[in-house]
Formats: structure tokens, C-alpha cells, sequence
């Protein structure tokens, strides 16, 4: 009965134990005091522990830790990027129970990984020790992460430039600004601006109320010495003091040419002294005045801004003497020996010329005639439609003063050719002084056209082509006959068929050898019988004229006569050509 009652008050016990067991029951089963941070709880386990509910202890522990309940809900801090930590049990890393002394936060700070912590540890801060952050006691979620919190007694702006040190300066090091934008104050940082320390314009850390003018930092850098005002801008830019931007063309005065390239204290002088300088050339440039100040003061006549060796003045329009050719390089000086005001120089070429004149003068003064201004050696005198002697062949080549010997204004020349080369006639004259019958004035030796055919001698056969020396060998070319024997000697004949000999009986001009007399026409004596086929010389052996030689036998054959002169001289009477043998008994003729 006893024992029933026992099991009975067990059961009684643990069905109470919703609301008696955290006093009794678990207070008996505790596995060991709390940690000093817990250690006011440790009467109370129902601040951390659901009764048979182990799942619903997280709960428990971020109910009271909020903040890490917010961090793991929005995912921030290292609770809420740790994985193990986001959704693990909050015991696994934070056991409790150890004691008093147990810290409940466990972990290497040598493997810890800050950049769970929304904090990465980036240049100086990667070198510094866990205590120079966080204080001893302290949470390390309530850390600061602004730099002033950690920074402010170092601050050198003694914090006149807020708690955001990360604006300007960087973990790398302090001396490294970098990232501001200077342009947020109104005041953008431009040209040689950019590369100036801050503490150059905010002297004494003085960071608010600073002018922006130029001259409230530059007062002692103008060289103007304040003389052209405090408006530096209107001039100068943030570039370089030297680069001025000032346009001149404002004032009246546009700086072209070289003017563009001049200082401001070349006309201004040192100070801006001169703040209005004359405008006239000569008033800067007087010095530079080659002319001395004889061509007057209005340089911009003839030179302009580029340079002075660069003259604008238009010679062919404003003078009587336009530049044509060599003229056009020529140095005004070389003509303009004197100032033009004082005297100009004439315009004709013999004026400036006459030393350069090879003809010295004997050809007159107007050498435009002849020449022009291209050169000297570049005549424009055409003879051949100036004057009534066309130049052709080796006339057209010859210089001048090779027929010219006096200036052709006080002597006209004859055209005819022996006027001129009556020294050079082979034919001494005796053919006349007009050559250009059989000669042109390409060559004398070559292409004589003289027409020999219009002579009574026309140059048939083996005369068309003996040259002309070979008939008139003293080159008279006077007439020498037109007989045969007038050139050729008769050394064949030796006269034996007259004298002088009529070669051309016989002979034509193709070829000696070739003749064609016809003995039986052109005489009274017919060759037959014995007689045809006789050369010549067979009858006329003796010099004299043919037609005057005896037709009879007797007179070529008394040496032959066998009647010694018996039966008279007539042998035709009996005897025949033929042959002497052959008689011939005609009674008729007895």
C-alpha cells in the first residue's frame, strides 16, 4: 500500500511540474553555477530554460540580448553574416554553467574574421591589437565605428570638421587626403589648385569664413604690385600665372603676329607702368626702324604684326612699277637707295642696268625690246616677226653680236648671205652673194639643193652622183662646156676619131664600155663583109676628124694592093668585103 502511495505522490510531482519544477525539481538538477553575467538568474531558470522545450531556448537568450536578435534579423554584425552564429543554438559557442569566473565569449583572435563584424580592418587598422579598439569589459558589439570616437584627441581640426575623418583621410594614413570633393564648399579646386596642401589656404586649421578672391592669397605673388587691380581671374587662371588668358582684342588693340607672343612688360613696362601705351608702331618700334624714320611713321604701310621681314606693301599696285620676276626677290634697298619721299628711282632699266649691260650701250637704253625680267639670258626679242630676216637653222642659235657687230640701231644689216659670209665663200664670189640658191642655213656642206638639171647640163647616169667638186674642182662653178671632152681627156682615141672628141656619138653616161654607134646610119661608109665586127682603131688609127678620112679600099689598103696601083685605085670594081680572093668579072662594069 506504502509503495502505491509513493508512485502516486511521483506522479503527482510530475504533472505539477509546470509550475513547481523550476523550484524544486531543476534547482535540484542544475548542472552548476552561472557566470558572473548570468549570476543574478541563477534563482530564476525559467529566464533562459523552457521546460522540455531545448528548441525554444535561442529565444530565450535573444528576448533578453535584443540586440543580437536585431543583428540576426537584418542580417548585420557578426551574428547576423556568421552563419554558424545566425542560425545555430546560442550554447554551442556560449556554454554556461562553467562557474563564476567563465567567460561566456570564446574564440581565436588570431583566426577571427572582422569583416563579419560590418568593420573590416583595412591599412593601419589591420596592424592594431584588439585592446586598441576594444576597452577591457566592454561589449565588442558596442564598439564605436567612428573615427572620432577612437581618433578625436589626435584630431588636428579639434573637431571643427565634424566626426566623418573617412571624407578626407583614409586608414592608409592621415597625411593621404584624398576622396573630398572641394567643390561641395563653392570654391572648385582647379589647375595648380589641385596640388596644393590644405593647410597652404587654411592656415591655422581656419577651415570656414576663407575668401575666395585671388588676391586674398596671391597679394603677395602679383607682379603687378595691385596695379592692374584685385581681379587676377580676368587675366590669369589656376594653370599657371604665366599662361594669361586677358583678351587684349577688348581694348581696341587685338594682339595678332608676333604682338601675341609678346610680355605685357614689353609695352606696359615693369608694373603695368604704362597702363596705356600709344598705339602707333613707331611708338614701340622705333628703335627697330631700319629706315631711321625716313620712310615716316606708319609702318603698317609695308610691314604688318607677323614679322618685319614680312612686308605687305603692294608694289605692283601702289607704285608705277609693278615687281615682275627677279624683281619680286629683290631687297628694297638694292633699288630704294635713298628713302622713296626723297627721292624715287626711275623705272626704266637702263637706270638700275647699265653696268649689267654687255652690249655697253650700243643697243640703246630700252632693254624691255630684247629682254625681261625672268633674266637676262631669257630674250623676248623675236627676230623672226621684228624684223624682215626670219632666224633659221644655225641663225637661230647664233648670239647676237655675231652679226651685230654695231648696234643695230645705228647699222642695219643686208640679208643677203655673202654679207656675211663672204670670208667663208669657197666659191670666192664668183657664184654671186645669194647662196640660199643652193644652200639653207642648216648646213653649207650638206643638202645643197642647187637644181643641175636646169643647166644645159642636166646630170644624167653616172654624173647625178659625183659630187659637185669632182666636175668644178676649183669650185668656181663656172660653166666648162657641156662637150664630153671639156672633163674627159680622150687617152683611148688619142684623137684618132676627131678633135676634140664627140664622145657621146658613141658613149652615153651609164657606162663607157657600153656604146652604141651605128656606123652604117651615121656614115656614108656601111661596114659589111669583112669590115663589120672591125674595132675602131682597125681603120682610124691616125688623129683626125673621121668624116674628112677617105671612103675609098685604096685609102686603108694600098699597102695591100697586089696591082701595085696596076689597075688604079678603085679595088670595088672587082673585089668585094667579103674576101679579097672573091673577083668579081662584071662586063657592065668594064
Amino acid at each position: 500500500m506504502r509503495q502505491w502511495f509513493r508512485l502516486l505522490w511521483l506522479l503527482c510531482l510530475v504533472l505539477a511540474a509546470p509550475v513547481f519544477a523550476q523550484s524544486i525539481i531543476e534547482r535540484l538538477v542544475t548542472p552548476g553555477p552561472l557566470s558572473n553575467a548570468h549570476a543574478r538568474l541563477e534563482a530564476h531558470c525559467d529566464s533562459c530554460h523552457s521546460s522540455f522545450k531545448k528548441e525554444a531556448q535561442n529565444g530565450k537568450c535573444l528576448s533578453c540580448h535584443k540586440g543580437i536578435g536585431s543583428d540576426i534579423a537584418s542580417g548585420t554584425h557578426f551574428h547576423g553574416k556568421f552563419g554558424p552564429a545566425r542560425g545555430g543554438s546560442c550554447k554551442s559557442c556560449h556554454s554556461e554553467h562553467k562557474g563564476r569566473g567563465f567567460g561566456l565569449v570564446q574564440f581565436s583572435r588570431a583566426t577571427f574574421v572582422h569583416s563579419f563584424t560590418d568593420f573590416a580592418l583595412t591599412g593601419g587598422h589591420a596592424k592594431v591589437q584588439c585592446a586598441g579598439c576594444h576597452r577591457p569589459g566592454a561589449h565588442f558589439r558596442g564598439t564605436p565605428r567612428d573615427c572620432a570616437s577612437c581618433h578625436a584627441a589626435k584630431d588636428p581640426h579639434k573637431g571643427q570638421l565634424g566626426r566623418s575623418c573617412q571624407n578626407c583621410h583614409s586608414t592608409t594614413g592621415w597625411k593621404n587626403v584624398q576622396g573630398f570633393d572641394h567643390a561641395r564648399t563653392g570654391f572648385a579646386l582647379t589647375g595648380s589648385h589641385r596640388s596644393v596642401t590644405c593647410l597652404s589656404c587654411h592656415t591655422g586649421q581656419r577651415w570656414k569664413g576663407l575668401p575666395t578672391t585671388c588676391v586674398s592669397c596671391h597679394a603677395n605673388d602679383d607682379a603687378h604690385k595691385g596695379s592692374r587691380g584685385t581681379n587676377c581671374a580676368s587675366c590669369h587662371t589656376t594653370g599657371a600665372w604665366k599662361a594669361a588668358t586677358f583678351d587684349h582684342s577688348t581694348t581696341g588693340f587685338p594682339l595678332i603676329g608676333a604682338h601675341a607672343s609678346a610680355s605685357c612688360a614689353g609695352c606696359h613696362g615693369a608694373g603695368n607702368v604704362n597702363k596705356h601705351p600709344s598705339r602707333t608702331c613707331n611708338a614701340c618700334h622705333a628703335k627697330d626702324d631700319v629706315h631711321k624714320g625716313q620712310n615716316g611713321t606708319d609702318c603698317a604701310s609695308c610691314h604688318n604684326a607677323r614679322s618685319w621681314k614680312q612686308t605687305s606693301f603692294d608694289h605692283d599696285k601702289m607704285t608705277r612699277f609693278p615687281l615682275l620676276g627677279k624683281h619680286d626677290a629683290v631687297k628694297c634697298e638694292a633699288c630704294h637707295k635713298q628713302p622713296p619721299k626723297v627721292a624715287k628711282p626711275p623705272v626704266e632699266c637702263f637706270a638700275c642696268h647699265a653696268t649689267n649691260d654687255v652690249h655697253k650701250g650700243s643697243n640703246g637704253t630700252d632693254c624691255a625690246r630684247c629682254h625681261n625680267a625672268s633674266g637676262w639670258k631669257i630674250t623676248s626679242f623675236n627676230h623672226n616677226t621684228m624684223t624682215s630676216f626670219p632666224l633659221m637653222g644655225k641663225h637661230a642659235s647664233a648670239q647676237c653680236q655675231t652679226c651685230h657687230i654695231k648696234p643695230a640701231r645705228e647699222v642695219k644689216l643686208p640679208t643677203d648671205c655673202g654679207s656675211c659670209h663672204a670670208k667663208v665663200d669657197p666659191h670666192l664670189g664668183k657664184l654671186g652673194n645669194n647662196c640660199g640658191r643652193c644652200h639653207d642655213a642648216n648646213d653649207w656642206k650638206t643638202k645643197v639643193r642647187f637644181d643641175h638639171d636646169l643647166t644645159r647640163f642636166p646630170l644624167l647616169g653616172k654624173h647625178g652622183g659625183l659630187q659637185c667638186a669632182a666636175c668644178h674642182a676649183d669650185k668656181s662653178f663656172a660653166a666648162k662646156g657641156v662637150a664630153c671632152a671639156s672633163c674627159h681627156e680622150d687617152k683611148h682615141h688619142m684623137g684618132t676619131l676627131g678633135t676634140p672628141a664627140q664622145c657621146r656619138d658613141c658613149h652615153n653616161t651609164l657606162d663607157w664600155k657600153a656604146w652604141s654607134f651605128d656606123h652604117d646610119k651615121a656614115t656614108q661608109f656601111a661596114l659589111t663583109g669583112k669590115h663589120r665586127g672591125l674595132i675602131c682603131s682597125a681603120c682610124h688609127s691616125r688623129p683626125g676628124d673621121p668624116a674628112k678620112q677617105g671612103a675609098q679600099c685604096i685609102s686603108c689598103h694600098r699597102r695591100n694592093d697586089i696591082h701595085r696601083g696596076g689597075f688604079g685605085e678603085d679595088c670595088a670594081r672587082c673585089h668585094v668585103t667579103t674576101s679579097f680572093k672573091e673577083i668579081l668579072m662584071n662586063s657592065a662594069r668594064n
